[in-house]
């Protein structure tokens, strides 16, 4: 089980669960006054194929789906946003029974016995730390394996804390895979699927979006079962927000000038000569962001690209200024070509 009931310091990556056995992913590194945000996953589910300590879960998936899910049987577990019609999955503090945390889980898993997921989780992990010089102490395991609902055919859901030792990492597991033999990119077919779960629903066609899954250091496979790196800042790197504001759906053309956080979850990309497509608008966009893991590598530094996803007018200590936030069912990031000189 996970440990006692901590709620500070909740970041990308950890899980929370509440009375009623709902299992919530934490996302990003800040939530609103005493809330967590956070995604459901997991459901209690006596017919579910998932089992813990005799007690079966069923894994949910989709926001829309968690979020029907939620709003028909615990509305209290979202809050929204009535100027701008928004609703996100959001879990009271004071409605978290259990805290789990993928560097504690990582830290036991490495001191005990092993079955075959979990070995080759173990040699993946340390395979990655060796070449990086990152130390494990760095790293965790999130998703089924962190709240013990792992299957068969369950994937490795790997973390990396901090910036440098994410860098670190993204470069050693690049190298790993031209060089290891057991640590190797999707090719085309093997990717497919993962291709139509996370663009199918954009009405673009797949064939470009294809080439770019296959190139994405962050996920591919280690002996044979699918791996999925994340890399998340510490709170302390990064900036806090005062406050944001969605103004607007937009789609847009724009170029990137800056890619150096799109290894990161969440991820960003600076941007310049922003021209909206629908609806016209006259704001100055900087910066395109997400919180889903599908955006990371989406884009290099001189690409010009084409998105959808929400404006939002965003408050720092510096002054105020425009992103677009990518993560809705049909948002996008697509490179259409180089930019023009």
């Amino acid at each position: 089980m996970g440990a006692p009931m901590r709620c500070s310091g909740l970041v990308e990556g950890d899980y929370v669960e509440t009375a009623e056995g709902l299992l919530f992913a934490v996302k990003g590194l800040f939530h609103p006054e005493g809330r967590v945000i956070a995604y459901l996953r997991y459901v209690p589910d006596p017919e579910g194929d998932r089992d813990r300590g005799g007690r079966r879960y069923r894994r949910v998936y989709g926001v829309e789906e968690t979020t029907g899910l939620l709003e028909a049987e615990h509305p209290e577990y979202l809050s929204r946003v009535e100027a701008a019609g928004l609703t996100f999955q959001a879990v009271p503090r004071g409605s978290i029974a259990r805290v789990y945390r993928p560097r504690d889980k990582l830290r036991t898993l490495m001191a005990r016995q092993r079955n075959e997921l979990e070995e080759t989780l173990a040699a993946f992990a340390s395979a990655l730390a060796s070449e990086s010089g990152v130390p494990l102490t760095r790293f965790g395991v999130s998703g089924s394996v962190l709240i013990d609902l792992a299957s068969p055919g369950s994937d490795i859901d790997l973390i990396v804390y901090g910036v440098e030792a994410g860098r670190e990492a993204y470069d050693a597991l690049r190298r790993l895979r031209e060089a290891s033999g057991w640590i190797i990119p999707y090719d085309a077919r093997a990717v497919g699927e993962i291709v139509r779960a996370r663009w199918g629903d954009t009405g673009l066609g797949l064939e470009a979006l294809t080439e770019i899954e296959v190139g994405k250091v962050l996920h591919g496979r280690a002996r044979g079962v699918d791996y999925f790196v994340r890399l998340v800042k510490d709170p302390e790197e990064i900036e806090r927000e005062l406050s944001s504001r969605p103004l607007s759906e937009v789609r847009l053309r724009a170029v990137v000038t800056g890619a150096r956080d799109s290894i990161f979850t969440p991820c960003a990309y600076q941007v310049r000569d922003c021209v909206f497509i629908d609806p016209p608008r006259s704001e100055m966009v900087s910066e395109l962001a997400s919180f889903r893991g599908k955006f990371t590598e989406q884009a290099a530094e001189g690409d010009a690209v084409e998105a959808r996803g929400t404006l939002e007018e965003v408050t720092h200590r510096g002054g105020t200024a425009y992103r677009v936030m990518l993560g809705k069912k049909g948002d996008y990031l697509i490179p259409i070509g180089p930019a023009d000189r």
